[in-house]
């Protein structure tokens, strides 16, 4: 069937204003036109848009009547050809899954995995059949003659044998799978395993190989009966209660949110609040600053640039301002029998003079304090002025 051809001119379209044909870039497997000259808006920037934008749908459009079509239930459909640009896409390309070791050791061994077939050829009966179950291949049940070995020498019955060795297998796997099951069931307790009665009535009571009582069947029957009403869409809210069931008995076990309380008179907030607030500052702690510690640095600091001065001073030679400082803190000192230095002999004792005397003291050992502070000595001058 030859592709048809349908016209503008076919569909009752008449052709408007186009490009010619080396104005325009286009794309006709993606529907795309592009204008690669500058738009001359002029003063109406809306209205010189409009026009560029129907004069490049008018030229797709007519490129699209211009392909070969198809007839479809929908009518005719025009073949694109392949898009020529490239999309970006949304996402980046999803990466490859990363090989497991088993998969590495294949791929460098050069093992390939192949399907295990559910047929296999049996060699007695020259016919395909199953690996496993009913009528399997190599079934020695049908078997109706058995070779005696030498070590037998007709004295055991083969058949009995081999139904012997089966019965030891399947009581080997039942015991392998009740070690598994109570191993699960200590490992993560009463929900590790459904509560049924033949899973309780199949598990020793701890180990000793003593079936459970008909009281704990009948607690588990209860549990697996709960456990059933509420596996429903409705958690068992809308279903028919049976008899003797109480309301309460399809919630299910386990905690239950709670939620503080609005107004708490015990500080409980508080107290939470303030201890999320210490564990957010413990984990960034190197990012806030210490004022106080900071501060102290600081001050230690200075303190030490001060005591080196000091030294550096003492070990050059006593400067003058040096000397007047000790000079007035000589002068500002107690004697040994704690009066001062400075007042006169015959006013020791007390009086106007005695006070005024004193009042002198104490005003030049303030000036030499704030001298010495000044100067790097206002430790000792502070001892002194409180002695006086």
């Amino acid at each position: 069937m030859e592709p048809l051809k349908v016209t503008a001119e076919q569909i009752g379209l008449h052709p408007g204003e186009e490009y010619e044909e080396d104005q325009l870039e286009l794309d006709l497997g993606n529907l795309l036109a592009f204008d690669p000259e500058p738009v001359e808006a002029g003063g109406d920037i809306d209205g010189a848009c409009l026009s560029l934008a129907t004069k490049l749908t008018q030229t797709l459009i007519s490129k699209l009547f211009k392909l070969p079509t198809e007839a479809s239930d929908a009518g005719p459909l025009a073949l694109l050809p392949p898009p020529s640009t490239l999309l970006p896409r949304a996402k980046p390309i999803p990466k490859p899954r990363e090989p497991t070791k088993w998969e590495k050791f294949a791929k460098q061994k050069g093992i390939q995995k192949r399907k295990r077939s559910k047929l296999v050829f049996d060699e007695d009966n020259q016919e395909y059949r199953r690996r496993f179950g009913y009528k399997r291949a190599g079934d020695m049940s049908e078997v109706p003659i058995i070779e005696a070995n030498k070590s037998n020498e007709g004295q055991e019955d083969p058949f009995a044998a081999q139904k012997k060795q089966k019965r030891e297998r399947v009581k080997a796997q039942d015991k392998r799978q009740l070690e598994n099951l109570k191993v699960t069931a200590r490992a993560g307790g009463a929900a590790a395993l459904p509560s049924t009665l033949r899973l309780a009535a199949s598990l020793p009571e701890h180990g000793k190989g003593r079936p459970a009582k008909r009281k704990e069947l009948h607690d588990d029957i209860k549990v697996a009966s709960r456990q059933a009403g509420v596996a429903t869409a409705s958690m068992g809210k809308f279903d028919k209660r049976l008899k003797g069931e109480k309301a309460g008995e399809r919630r299910l076990p386990g905690k239950q949110r709670k939620f503080a309380p609005v107004a708490d008179p015990t500080g409980t907030e508080r107290t939470i609040q303030t201890s999320m607030v210490d564990k957010m500052l413990r984990e960034r702690a190197d990012d806030v600053l210490d004022v106080g510690k900071a501060v102290g640095r600081m001050e230690a600091g200075r303190r030490e640039t001060r005591r080196q001065e000091k030294q550096q001073h003492g070990d050059d030679g006593p400067s003058l301002i040096g000397t007047g400082m000790k000079k007035r803190g000589k002068m500002a000192g107690r004697s040994k029998h704690g009066r001062s230095a400075d007042a006169p002999s015959s006013d020791r004792k007390g009086g106007s003079r005695g006070k005024v005397a004193g009042g002198a003291s104490k005003k030049r050992m303030s000036q030499g304090s704030s001298l010495r502070k000044g100067r790097g000595g206002g430790g000792g001058s502070k001892r002194r002025g409180g002695k006086s």
